[in-house]
């Protein structure tokens, strides 16, 4: 069985989107950055389908699903001893023990909200004082 509220789901994420991008326009109004105006296309294709309560995978032809739940980070780009046992980043509130090497956008860097595109303000502002300031934290940082 599917999920019956579909249409309500979708309802719900684009309301999300504009809402998130009249913030985001606001904040530019209101500060007077410059940036280029954007536009986003209107997509109704989920609304006029059809809605399907069942789907038998094998009757349908359907082989493989793939469920997407969510992300991890990679962070075999570094090659710099800056993972904890864990392979999770040395840092404190983001800042790490190397000049030039800081982190942001990751749960619980400094807040709850700190993995969220609403909650990474703070963590950012925190953090462009010290990249302005180019201070780093010592070794030890856990």
């Amino acid at each position: 069985m599917l999920a019956p509220d579909l249409i309500e789901t979708l309802a719900k994420v684009d309301q999300f989107e504009a809402d998130a991008l009249k913030r985001v326009d606001d904040y530019i109004a209101r500060t007077g950055l410059k940036a280029p105006v954007e536009s986003v296309p209107q997509l109704h294709d989920g609304y006029e389908q059809v809605q399907i309560p069942e789907l038998h995978l094998k009757a349908s032809g359907i082989s493989t699903v793939i469920w997407a739940t969510g992300y991890s980070f990679d962070f075999s780009l570094l090659k710099l001893p800056v993972l904890d046992r864990d392979g999770y980043p040395t840092q404190k509130r983001g800042v790490t023990a190397y000049e030039g090497l800081y982190f942001l956008g990751m749960p619980w860097l400094h807040k709850r909200k700190s993995g969220i595109l609403f909650g990474v303000g703070d963590d950012a502002a925190y953090l462009a004082e010290r990249i302005a300031a180019r201070e780093t934290v010592p070794s030890r940082c856990a």
